[in-house]
């Protein structure tokens, strides 16, 4: 199966190359800033592989500042790669010249995007939308199955931004600890496998309260 990744960078992704074959593309390879690119450059990954079975879209960025802080561009930025990026590229894998029968899509969205947080808003904000869209585009592109995961905190080199304080209290409120890229890239599997589920954001966070 051709399933394509975008983020490769991120430990989800090192997970799942354990897991199945993939195509990684990183942000060496593509800068996801350049929404009005995406389309084509998929095209040139199925001329390169052949037709795709899954996206899995994993890139992402935070910024922890106060909204009252943030500059329009860094508010942007966080929306281009964490939302935009994400419908572009479904776009693009929904034409049928991109994506086999039975082909499904996953996002990888945030328990921020149901819970939100002070501090980190405007991420918060950007993976609300990307549920939206979730739910919204698994109607829209039907048969093509769409499909979350909303992790809770995780230990890794993105999250290396966070203070101990705010680790630790994030901890306690972790009921069954943090989850792991590992957590994450097993739901992700479960995803693609299942053929009868799809507009499901599936929250894994270690019963985060």
């Amino acid at each position: 199966m051709n399933n394509l990744v975008i983020g490769s960078s991120s430990e989800i992704a090192k997970e799942l190359s354990d897991k199945m074959d993939i195509i990684a593309i990183s942000r060496e390879d593509f800068d996801i800033k350049n929404l009005d690119k995406i389309d084509s450059f998929v095209k040139g990954i199925v001329k390169k592989y052949g037709k795709l079975d899954n996206l899995i879209y994993i890139a992402g960025i935070q910024n922890i500042k106060p909204l009252r802080v943030m500059k329009i561009e860094e508010i942007r930025e966080i929306f281009d790669i964490n939302f935009f990026g994400a419908m572009m590229f479904a776009k693009a894998f929904a034409s049928k010249r991109v994506s086999n029968p039975n082909s499904s899509i996953v996002f990888i969205s945030s328990v921020a995007g149901i819970e939100a947080e002070s501090g980190i808003l405007a991420y918060s904000a950007s993976k609300a939308a990307l549920n939206n869209l979730i739910l919204g585009l698994s109607k829209e592109v039907s048969p093509i199955r769409v499909n979350g995961v909303a992790p809770g905190f995780m230990r890794t080199k993105m999250t290396q931004i966070y203070t101990d304080e705010f680790v630790k209290e994030i901890e306690k409120r972790s009921l069954l600890g943090f989850v792991t890229p590992k957590d994450v890239a097993d739901v992700i599997e479960f995803l693609i496998k299942n053929p009868k589920i799809t507009g499901e954001i599936i929250r894994i966070d270690g019963g985060y309260k």
